[in-house]
């Protein structure tokens, strides 16, 4: 019952966290920040509390698809956005990421999953558009409704994968972990209200982030059933954060 409650305190107030620190400090923060594995990271803390480490571990492969899936689904928007409308570009990228999901949790193999995830990321942070750091710093304006929504949307879809998680499995679970329910419509406000330079700078800063991410995964994978739940959870977050800023720091040098 303590782990029901936590789902409740836990998932909004980082949702809330994170939101403010994007409206504060603007687009290409909000778009790292909403790239590090924080629903994911809760996911995986929940699933292994109520599931047991094994299926954690077991839920990993189908997150690893997840990821490249959502990474597909952002290039996509950046690229086709250049010549149709945010909406038809929304219902045509989130086609890409069902194709995706569906593609690479078929294929469900760890190694292929992080060389399309890598690929993906290299490949949005080369198109993404220079100018997209002169607008790192831009706030966009959002409506007030919209952290509001991001923190109910976050826990209520927490609160699902993990309610369902045995019914689900661990690969469906797993899937569904990554899923951005903080940077997409980051995103898709960034891209109507600022333009598509806005854009690329959420993309770019969530690309960077999700570098983070992929490592999160894999150092789950490597140690949760040796180290246990909190501590390999624990680690891989620090790990996640530390590699997200140090690659941020290097290409913003560059």
């Amino acid at each position: 019952m303590t782990v029901f409650y936590l789902k409740f305190l836990i998932t909004p107030t980082l949702m809330l966290a994170i939101s403010l620190a994007a409206k504060r400090w603007g687009t290409q923060i909000g778009g790292l920040l909403s790239g590090l594995p924080v629903t994911s990271a809760l996911v995986m803390l929940f699933l292994s509390l109520e599931q047991g480490p094994s299926f954690a571990l077991q839920a990993v492969p189908g997150a690893l698809a997840g990821l490249a899936a959502v990474q597909a689904a952002y290039l996509f928007y950046f690229l086709v956005t250049k010549r149709v409308s945010a909406f038809i570009g929304c219902l045509s990228a989130l086609a890409v990421y069902a194709a995706t999901a569906f593609v690479m949790s078929r294929l469900g193999v760890v190694a292929i999953s992080v060389g399309v995830t890598v690929l993906l990321l290299a490949l949005i942070i080369v198109v993404t558009s220079k100018k997209a750091e002169a607008h790192a710093a831009t706030v966009v304006a959002l409506p007030r409704w919209v952290i509001p929504m991001r923190m109910l949307t976050a826990t209520l879809l927490l609160v699902a994968i993990t309610a369902s998680a045995e019914w689900l499995g661990p690969v469906a679970s797993g899937l569904l972990a990554p899923i951005p329910v903080i940077a997409w419509p980051l995103a898709v406000f960034a891209h109507v209200q600022g333009g598509h330079h806005e854009l690329g700078a959420i993309v770019r800063g969530n690309a960077i982030g999700a570098v983070g991410v992929l490592g999160f995964y894999l150092a789950v994978k490597s140690s949760i059933v040796m180290l246990g739940t909190v501590p390999s959870i624990s680690t891989a977050v620090v790990l996640a954060v530390v590699a997200t800023f140090a690659l941020a720091r290097v290409l913003g040098r560059r």
